[in-house]
């Protein structure tokens, strides 16, 4: 199996220029705008590459019948439609047991002298898809060969494309031993021995799927629940792999938000990341940590409750008779005190005398 990488080629061509040296080629032929141009053609430099006219998930093969077998066992190709580059001349094999698609791609598979294009082995399952209904054709140049035959067991579906025999003759087309549907629009130009199913999509709306900053979406299409299918348009006319039907996420659009300390009139916040797409909250720059804007906010300090003065009282008279002896000079002698013992006893009547007689009078 050859299998060369289409970019790498193209990446190579373009390059070639840059690599070739300016002063003579490998023949010896003369560089630069005299040069003949036939020197070019005969280097060595590179190798005679041949691009396969057929491309397996991005893999390149010399024949149909090598993509066919590589499908589902060569690990290196992740794929299962087989796609045609160019026009094809080969007689096909698809294997006992296998699943594939082939993609005429608008080109066209001939069979080769007095051999079917295709011929489905029992049990296995075909699906034929032409991506240009008239240029895609399956076909069976020499008369009396079908271009598609289908052992019992088999089956195959034919979604898009035209099958045609010879130019002229009038000869079965298919030979159907198993299950062959074809889907509408599709131009079977002969007879179908078997018979064949035609299918009719019923379309319903699948709505799109939006992409969210950190999750892909998917656009909008129409699905048939009766063959599987999808479709970009309501009309079923180009088929789809929801696979490959991605709105790919944006990523977050992150602000920073530092952290300010509250105040008795104003609430302060942590530091914290938001992203303006999707509004979420995240702790750390990271963006590893999603919270909530609430945890973010501080809460307002409280204001300091205000003094309250004192109310001056008036000195009751114990407190005015002992303010004295509070005066008293500390000498350690204790010889005064019975002098100051008599003139609180003397304090103590004058005051007493003063409130009978205070009384006396108010009666």
């Amino acid at each position: 199996m050859t299998r060369v990488i289409t970019f790498v080629l193209l990446a190579g061509a373009l390059c070639a220029p840059s690599v070739l040296p300016s002063s003579a080629y490998a023949d010896g032929g003369q560089a630069g705008p005299g040069a003949d141009p036939q020197a070019l053609e005969d280097t060595h430099f590179f190798p005679d590459f041949e691009l396969g006219p057929i491309m397996v998930s991005g893999w390149n093969f010399k024949t149909l019948q090598e993509a066919v077998d590589a499908i589902g066992t060569d690990p290196e190709v992740k794929g299962r439609t087989a796609v045609l580059i160019d026009n094809v001349e080969e007689s096909i094999t698809v294997p006992a047991g296998k699943e594939l698609s082939i993609d005429l791609y608008a080109h066209r598979l001939n069979g080769t002298a007095g051999k079917p294009a295709i011929t489905v082995k029992s049990g296995a399952k075909l699906t034929i898809e032409g991506s240009a209904t008239d240029s895609a054709v399956l076909f069976a140049p020499t008369p009396g060969t079908p271009a598609l035959v289908i052992e019992p067991g088999a089956s195959v579906v034919m979604e898009s494309g035209s099958v045609k025999g010879a130019e002229g003759v009038t000869t079965p087309v298919i030979q159907n031993g198993g299950t062959f549907v074809a889907h509408d629009g599709v131009r079977v130009e002969g007879e179908v021995l078997g018979g064949m199913d035609v299918h009719k999509h019923a379309l319903s709306f699948v709505p799109e799927v939006p992409a969210t900053c950190m999750v892909d979406g998917r656009p909008e299409y129409w699905h048939c629940d009766g063959c599987g299918l999808s479709f970009s348009d309501p009309e079923g006319r180009n088929t789809i792999r929801l696979d490959e039907q991605v709105i790919l996420h944006p990523g977050h659009l992150v602000k920073h938000v530092p952290a300010v300390e509250p105040t008795t009139q104003a609430e302060g916040n942590t530091e914290y990341w938001e992203c303006d797409r999707c509004g979420l909250v995240f702790a750390d720059a990271g963006l590893a940590q999603v919270i909530e804007k609430a945890d973010t906010v501080l809460p307002k300090l409280e204001a300091p409750a205000p003094a309250v003065p004192m109310q001056p009282t008036s000195p009751t008279a114990q407190q005015v008779v002992l303010a004295p002896l509070n005066l008293l000079p500390k000498t350690g002698d204790d010889s005064a005190i019975p002098v100051v013992i008599m003139g609180v006893i003397g304090a103590i009547a004058v005051v007493t005398g003063i409130v009978v007689k205070m009384r006396g009078k108010s009666k």
